[in-house]
């Protein structure tokens, strides 16, 4: 039996976004990257098509089909082979390796679509009773494993579409806030409220693909969080629907009544519950575009130095980013032409600037002036250390593509080019040594497979005490041994991570591919209280399971048998 419907789905079945915008590389990069990682100019891996993905058949019964639909109505329930491809896998690495090798392991039973709350409370009661694991579905951006379908040893799971909770139900002028539901998309969300003269101020990289309720619950943070803070900062109220029943946390603007409870399902994953809406704190919408400034220092540390003063003084703007000598080689070389970023590495050189690392400032304009005269100050303070100022134009390239570099994986993927990232957060004055030897073990890991890697880093996220570090790292696929080249080179970055001071993710969630640094970053008196709380709010262990504190070990756990 198979029932099919349309379910929206917004991303190509196969890598990031849509078909039109994949992002090229240029001729400049190629070089490069035949030169550090031997990257072939004739390998060819291009994506298959859809109806060839193997699946696992549905495992669901008539009669479970036939409860699902008396819930949510026979029309929403979708057991066809397209739509449970669409929905089997995030756009981690290795989803997209699996999905281009049309092999999927695992893939939802049926994906639901619920229209109401009621029919999410009634999905727990049919599921439970039924043993049916469910797994809360939005945009399925998720890069770390959290939105695939594991059914925690009862044999069958769905995924839940949250599409239909799209509706924008508040947007308070006098508080400043928006009440939304939770399957909105940010595009859809940001459009609202430019007309209200607001702005959430919350840009991931996956913005135009991700939800609210997918933000919220892996605790993201934006490309401007340092003048509008994360989401976690932000959110002030939500519903959550729960097997146990149903929850609503007024929107305060604060409060002393014990632990926060919002806080339990900031990053729950929906392995507690599924939130339906939430309450935002907004920001006024800048009068004009941001406006950009760019540095180039001479060394990586010297750079992170004085973004720690300007932070710890309180004078950081809405968006700062800092990328290392590798990243800036690279992104130099993305600009144009060779012709072009030599020209520039020359030029750095006559000023002194040997090995440059780029720094990226942007000004929201919600007051014009005061932003022109915040950018000079800061150019004065900047200037009177040893870098370069250039200018406004390489912000603005950079900003007129901040969404689009996942595309590049895609691209690089059809090259047989591995690429992958990962982040972390340490206290400033380790930020330098994890920096050094998170690389140094990824670069390690790939010289095992005789494959070297390309590894660089930003910094985009900052705090009085800390800051983030965001890889990115290339590495030319050997067919037979793609997943277990990623494994090793994954598995060495999170030891390091955690051997060296930092959190195993920042923003991008736990899922299932952080789950063993999980088990070692928290207590077990922690894990021990977790559990308390899922077993009173999911008794029968039906939301996500395999995620957070139930996932996998090892990575070697999560992927056996699928060594592509």
């Amino acid at each position: 039996m198979s029932n099919k419907l349309t379910i929206p789905y917004r991303m190509r079945w196969w890598g990031w976004g849509v078909d039109g915008n994949d992002k090229p590389i240029t001729t400049a990069s190629e070089k490069l990257l035949q030169r550090e990682i031997g990257m072939s100019l004739d390998a060819n891996n291009p994506p298959r098509n859809i109806a060839d993905v193997t699946i696992p058949n549905s495992r669901l019964s008539a009669e479970d089909i036939e409860a699902l639909g008396a819930v949510v109505g026979a029309d929403a329930v979708a057991t066809d082979h397209d739509t449970r491809v669409k929905h089997a896998v995030g756009r981690s690495y290795p989803d997209l390796v699996r999905l281009r090798a049309a092999k999927l392991d695992v893939a939802p039973d049926a994906v639901v679509l619920p229209k109401t709350e009621k029919h999410i409370e009634d999905l727990f009661k049919v599921c439970a009773e039924r043993k049916i694991a469910v797994v809360p579905f939005g945009g399925g951006t998720s890069v770390v494993g959290g939105v695939e379908a594991v059914d925690g040893g009862m044999g069958k799971a769905i995924a839940v579409s949250m599409t239909a909770f799209n509706k924008i139900i508040d947007i308070d002028k006098v508080a400043g806030t928006v009440t939304a539901q939770t399957g909105v998309f940010g595009p859809d969300l940001e459009k609202e409220l430019s007309k209200a003269g607001f702005t959430a101020g919350h840009f991931p990289q996956s913005f135009e693909y991700s939800t609210v309720g997918g933000w919220v619950s892996c605790r993201s943070a934006g490309q401007e969080s340092s003048g509008y803070g994360r989401i976690d900062r932000n959110v002030i109220g939500m519903r959550v629907v729960t097997p146990a029943g149903t929850m609503e946390f007024r929107d305060m603007p604060s409060s002393a009544s014990g632990p926060n409870p919002r806080e339990l399902f900031l990053g729950s994953e929906g392995t507690l519950g599924i939130i339906t809406h939430v309450t935002i704190a907004l920001n006024q919408r800048p009068q004009k575009e941001m406006l950009f400034d760019t540095y180039f220092f001479n060394s990586f540390e010297e750079a992170a130095e004085e973004l720690r003063k300007l932070e710890q003084s309180g004078n950081i703007p809405h968006l700062a980013r800092i990328s290392d000598e590798k990243e800036t080689l690279f992104g130099l070389t993305q600009l144009g032409s060779a012709s072009m970023s030599e020209k520039v590495t020359k030029y750095l050189k006559l000023r002194g600037i040997d090995t440059p690392c780029m720094v990226i400032f942007g000004f929201a304009q919600t007051d014009p002036v005061g932003a022109r005269v915040t950018r000079e100050r800061l150019a004065a303070r900047l200037l009177a250390k040893k870098c370069v100022r250039m200018g406004s134009i390489p912000g603005m390239a950079w900003v007129n593509h901040r969404f689009s570099s996942p595309y590049l994986r895609d691209v690089m993927m059809t090259r047989r080019v591995g690429v992958d990232t990962l982040e972390t957060a340490t206290t400033w004055d380790n930020a330098a040594t994890l920096r050094r030897e998170i690389a140094s073990a990824m670069e390690a890991a790939g010289e095992k497979h005789g494959t070297p890697v390309y590894v660089f880093c930003h910094i985009s996220h900052m705090y009085e005490s800390g800051c983030s570090l965001y890889f990115t790292y290339f590495f030319r696929e050997t067919e037979g041994e793609i997943l277990q080249q990623w494994m090793d080179i994954k598995t060495a970055a999170s030891e390091a991570m955690m051997n060296f001071g930092g959190t195993i993710t920042h923003h991008h969630g736990i899922g299932q591919d952080h789950s063993p640094q999980y088990y070692e970053e928290n207590t077990e008196l922690f894990a021990k209280v977790m559990r308390a709380i899922k077993d009173e709010l999911d008794p029968a262990g039906i939301l996500n399971p395999g995620k957070l504190a139930t996932g996998p070990h090892s990575l070697e756990e999560r992927y056996d048998g699928n060594m592509i």
